[in-house]
């Protein structure tokens, strides 16, 4: 008896893993400019070229209470910047759900760089790693990405949800490339 339950435990799972992969296999042909490392993992990156040092970028990006003033996509990013810190972020995609989640801070480099990884419930299920990167073009412009890896057996399943988070990274480099410039 307890073999069968152990069987049946195991074979209960196999379906839904099976549909998982079938919706991702599904999705992954319309990857177009996207990054798809298989099915579990997919990548958003947008960027802004932005007339103002790295420095001022920087200084909008750390400017958290002014969030709600500018930021369409992220009203909301409340916490301490160091690496280790925990994070309260809302996100805003335009035609999609608002969500607040609370990531944990994986890198702070000054004028240069923030990360953070957010989860859904545990490792693996829905991951994503937010990057906000800076990296001066010049004296007076500055190149700033935007970009996410997410990874877990849930990302096939939230695949039109994505795309409108890439459009709000769009929104939200067009305010930050206008903030930046009236600095």
């Amino acid at each position: 008896m307890r073999t069968h339950l152990n069987a049946a435990g195991r074979c209960g799972l196999r379906p839904i893993v099976i549909i998982v992969a079938l919706l991702g296999a599904s999705c992954a042909s319309d990857a177009d400019d996207h990054s798809a490392d298989g099915i579990f993992h997919w990548r958003i990156a947008t960027t802004a070229e932005i007339n103002a040092p790295p420095a001022h970028v920087w200084n909008v990006l750390v400017d958290l209470p002014a969030y709600s003033e500018w930021n369409p996509f992220m009203p909301h990013l409340a916490g301490e910047l160091r690496e280790g810190a925990k994070l309260e972020v809302r996100i805003e995609p335009p035609g999609g759900r608002a969500m607040t989640f609370k990531p944990r801070v994986l890198g702070v480099e000054p004028d240069r760089e923030l990360r953070w990884l957010g989860r859904l419930l545990l490792p693996g299920i829905f991951d994503g790693e937010h990057i906000l990167h800076i990296e001066p073009l010049d004296q007076t412009r500055s190149r700033f990405t935007q970009a996410e890896r997410f990874s877990g057996i849930l990302v096939p399943l939230f695949r039109s949800t994505l795309d409108k988070t890439e459009l709000g990274f769009e929104q939200m480099n067009a305010a930050l490339k206008a903030r930046a410039e009236r600095r």
